[in-house]
């Protein structure tokens, strides 16, 4: 099962929350334990992957976007990029 690890949480916190944070984390242990794979994206005008993470809240369609900073054996590091809907 693969693994993950959010940079900048306090930053993320500071800047958004700590419920937003608390909802990111959330949403991202769900994808992973849930995803035995995790399929990444790669965007032309990025230097990093990105992930889509579903959202957990329920009765809603948006999902998160992470850049992929790094990425050894089955441990992705990740940064917070957008939300999306």
């Amino acid at each position: 099962m693969p693994r993950y690890a959010l940079r900048n949480q306090q930053k993320i916190q500071q800047a958004f929350g700590v419920d937003f944070l608390r909802l990111l984390l959330a949403s991202l242990k769900e994808h992973f334990n849930s995803h035995i794979e995790i399929e990444e994206h790669t965007y032309d005008n990025e230097k990093f992957r990105v992930i889509h993470v579903p959202n957990v809240q329920p009765n809603t369609d948006s999902f998160f976007e992470f850049y992929v900073i790094a990425k050894k054996y089955d441990v992705y590091r990740l940064a917070y990029k957008s939300t999306m809907s």
